[in-house]
């Protein structure tokens, strides 16, 4: 009895694919895009936040300050030789000078040696000295709004007493004509009666060693040659 013939299978298919449809890639073990877990997800962000961070410290530089000091001495100097005899002023430790200049006030335009300083407490204070004040003068370092409170005594001088409420401010001026002589000094401090008396008697000792107007004046030619003279 002969064995039934299986009947053949259908041939396959040689026509190419419909238009416009790609063929099926082999599969693979890679997820298709879209398709990620979420901790496909938190690696990509970490490694993200990885890179931000290395950029960060490699360019992060210190924002402190980067201003060179002020040359107090240097003003100083400028102002003896002009008319306005004193020398830089010396203040506690802890205190920063962060401005100084000398050259014409911009409500007078009188000549005028100014610094500027940080106390211990970051507060603002400054030392501002002329020949002679002037009412305008004195209106531009106390504040056009600031308010006569009396007088006080510091460091041997009578001072006029000037505040402003905003910012809080105490001003402190003392004129040629009411404390015996030598320029107009002014202070102010923004922070405590301790910094302002600090400011006042940093500012009466710099006038006392003012350097004499020989020292600060140039040679006259015949000094030269007399000194010449004398070496020979």
């Amino acid at each position: 009895m002969s064995e039934p013939v299986a009947a053949p299978g259908p041939a396959p298919s040689s026509s190419p694919p419909a238009p416009g449809r790609a063929p099926a890639a082999p599969p693979s073990g890679k997820r298709p895009r879209g398709f990620e877990t979420s901790g496909d997800m938190l690696r990509t962000v970490l490694f993200v936040l990885g890179l931000v961070l290395v950029v960060f410290f490699l360019t992060a530089r210190p924002q402190g300050d980067q201003r060179p000091p002020a040359d107090v001495a240097a003003s100083a100097a400028q102002a003896s030789a002009a008319g306005v005899p004193l020398s830089a002023p010396q203040l506690p430790e802890g205190w920063k000078a962060s401005t100084t200049r000398f050259g014409p006030d911009v409500d007078e335009g009188l000549p005028t040696f100014e610094a500027g300083y940080l106390d211990p407490a970051g507060a603002y204070g400054g030392i501002s000295a002329t020949a002679a004040a002037t009412p305008g003068w004195v209106r531009g370092i106390a504040g056009q709004d600031a308010a006569s409170d009396g007088t006080r005594e510091v460091a041997g001088r009578t001072w006029e007493v000037w505040t402003t409420t905003d910012p809080r401010s105490t001003t402190l001026v003392s004129d040629p004509s009411s404390s015996g002589g030598g320029p107009a000094l002014a202070v102010t401090s923004r922070g405590s009666e301790a910094s302002l008396d600090a400011l006042a008697q940093a500012a009466v000792a710099a006038v006392g060693s003012a350097p004499t107007a020989s020292a600060t004046a140039p040679a006259s030619p015949s000094d030269a040659a007399s000194s010449a003279l004398t070496d020979g």
